[in-house]
């Protein structure tokens, strides 16, 4: 038998605001990327997107394991 630790109410609330967080955070970043003309910034906001999709993946293979 497996030792895994259940969330607790509060801690389960406060995953998911962090993960509404991260997704807005993610569609917006999306948006703006369109609009963006320099390379440069554009170069920065990408990896800083692909940065927020990898932790939202994690965050999701954490919640999966438990809840």
């Amino acid at each position: 038998m497996e030792n895994q630790t259940k969330l607790a109410p509060h801690e389960t609330l406060e995953l998911h605001e962090l993960l509404s967080s991260s997704v807005l955070g993610v569609k917006k970043a999306n948006a703006t990327l369109n609009m963006v003309n320099d390379e440069e910034l554009k170069n920065f906001l990408q990896t800083s997107l692909n940065s927020k999709k990898s932790s939202i993946q994690e965050l999701q293979g954490f919640l999966k394991q438990n809840l």
